[in-house]
């Protein structure tokens, strides 16, 4: 029998890319359904039951876990998993063994066809996916971060932050409001911050949605271009990482 597929992702290339990839390799195989996000995911979970479901860590309104918990709830069966995320393989190492495979984005087809071939038809365990999918997410950062500035406790958002980088061992955070040092490093938050901001450097890192152009020289360098009109360098052994990302 043709092998069947689902997918919840919340973004349609994403989602445009693995369903032509999975035509490439398995031209017989059948998408179900697709959902963007977790209500639309509960709905194909109840009416669908594929040999495999692809399933991103992040999307509204709480990502992989607020659905496994709901499915959890619901008594609704999950078939096999396979993830498809952007964290880096540290972060997904702790619930690998719960599910068939996991694919780090961008999905490419040597990934895909790999995962493919280790598919088998024993469910995940829901219980254990989510004890590990908690540990996991205890190690993002909060949406807010404090600092202390001229005697005053700043307030700021993450999402604010255009890059960070260090300068004679102090880190700076670059924000609509200017640069603040904070007492950090970037080791620290590097895993914390992923997957929306890149190390481009081990002086640097950037938040993804504000590279406005990367600049490449012969040397196997690079420059971003933000649209704050900062420019940030990137090294050479971080710019195979950083186009994969960009490019996904």
């Amino acid at each position: 029998m043709a092998l069947t597929y689902a997918l919840i992702e919340d973004e349609p290339p994403a989602r445009l890319r693995l369903k032509r990839l999975m035509q490439e390799l398995r031209p017989e195989a059948v998408c179900l359904a697709e959902a963007g996000d977790g209500e639309a995911g509960l709905h194909l979970l109840a009416l669908t039951k594929p040999d495999v479901l692809f399933l991103d860590i992040e999307f509204p309104p709480a990502g992989a876990f607020g659905l496994l918990r709901e499915a959890q709830a619901r008594g609704l069966a999950l078939p096999p998993l396979v993830f498809t995320t952007a964290y880096d393989r540290h972060a997904v190492e702790a619930f690998r063994w719960s599910a068939r495979d996991y694919l780090l984005k961008p999905v490419d087809r040597s990934q895909l066809s790999e995962s493919l071939g280790r598919l088998t038809p024993a469910p995940p365990d829901l219980a254990a996916l989510l004890e590990t999918l908690t540990a996991t997410r205890q190690e993002a950062l909060p949406t807010r971060f404090t600092l202390l500035h001229k005697g005053r406790l700043r307030i700021f958002t993450w999402a604010e932050v255009s890059h960070l980088t260090t300068e004679n061992r102090l880190l700076f955070v670059h924000t609509p409001e200017g640069r603040f040092p904070l007492d950090r490093t970037l080791d620290e938050l590097e895993k914390g911050l992923a997957p929306r901001f890149c190390r481009v450097h081990r002086s640097a890192m950037v938040a993804l949605d504000r590279v406005r152009e990367l600049e490449t020289d012969p040397g196997g360098t690079g420059t971003l271009r933000l649209d704050t009109g900062d420019r940030v360098p990137v090294s050479r052994d971080r710019l195979p990482e950083l186009r994969r990302r960009l490019e996904g």
